[in-house]
């Protein structure tokens, strides 16, 4: 993996743990999220209108759908428990998932590197189940492994559509309608929005500044290195939250990221 790639891909991971930290600690990051989400989305409409996604419209609408129940639940998620807890999970249930469905949905024979990453990384969660257990954060719990499920939709529609239209336009219109759907749902009045609108443009940054450096990285190495070294993010996100979790929340984070690691590359 060329140098340049890895360093991409771990400015990537600041900005990804960066932002999901800030996140964590608004006030109301269900809207903060979504606000941030339409931001983004509205800054790259030039390219939807210049190569409209008309030819996935099925998938457009499906994938704001599945995105949309993700930042409601990675919003609410933050809001009731422990950044220690719900990142980790809700970043490690998707590669969890995407391993255990090729093998067990799919017939895909796993190599020895897949099953010792699935072990790692089921220890890891398991890990951070307990101390969210310990923390009372049973809610939070579900919600960031629905997190992780809605993770893993989405990025099985996009996957398939890209391929047939242009990528910015696609995720443009994608960002702008889930999270409009959010905020039509929450319907948060002016008291609710006015304070969260610097907060979500710092937070729309780091979600838009992660991608592009993600896809850059893409362009210079193999997808399942740029996705395995992504996973560095999960225990940075625990290192920058600095909360008073012990150390088990370090070390699942760590069983987590290396265990996704080894499912992904």
């Amino acid at each position: 993996m060329p140098t340049s790639a890895v360093l991409l891909v771990l400015a990537s991971t600041v900005l990804h743990a960066g932002w999901n930290a800030r996140l964590h600690r608004t006030a109301d990051p269900e809207v903060v999220i979504a606000l941030a989400y339409l931001a983004v989305g509205i800054v790259l409409l030039p390219a939807a209108v210049v190569d409209p996604p008309l030819e996935v419209a099925g998938a457009v609408m499906a994938s704001s759908v599945a995105q949309s129940a993700y930042l409601s639940l990675l919003g609410t998620g933050y809001r009731e428990g422990s950044l220690g807890v719900v990142y980790p999970i809700a970043r490690g249930t998707a590669p969890l998932l995407v391993g255990l469905g090729g093998w067990l949905l799919l017939d895909e024979r796993p190599s020895v590197a897949t099953v010792v990453g699935l072990v790692v990384l089921l220890v890891g969660l398991v890990v951070l189940a307990g101390l969210g257990n310990r923390l009372r954060e049973r809610r939070a719990m579900v919600l960031a492994v629905g997190t992780g499920l809605c993770t893993v939709s989405y990025s099985l529609i996009d996957a398939s559509a890209v391929d047939l239209t242009g990528a910015l336009g696609y995720l443009s219109v994608i960002m702008v309608l889930s999270s409009t759907m959010v905020l039509l749902v929450r319907r948060p009045g002016w008291g609710r929005l006015r304070p969260a609108l610097g907060v979500s443009a710092v937070v729309g940054v780091g979600q838009g500044g992660a991608y592009a450096l993600v896809l850059l990285a893409f362009q210079q190495a193999q997808a399942g290195q740029v996705a395995g070294l992504r996973q560095v993010s999960v225990v940075l996100g625990v290192l920058i939250a600095r909360e008073a979790l012990g150390p088990r929340a370090l070390w699942g984070a760590v069983l987590v990221a290396a265990g996704a690691v080894l499912v992904v590359w």
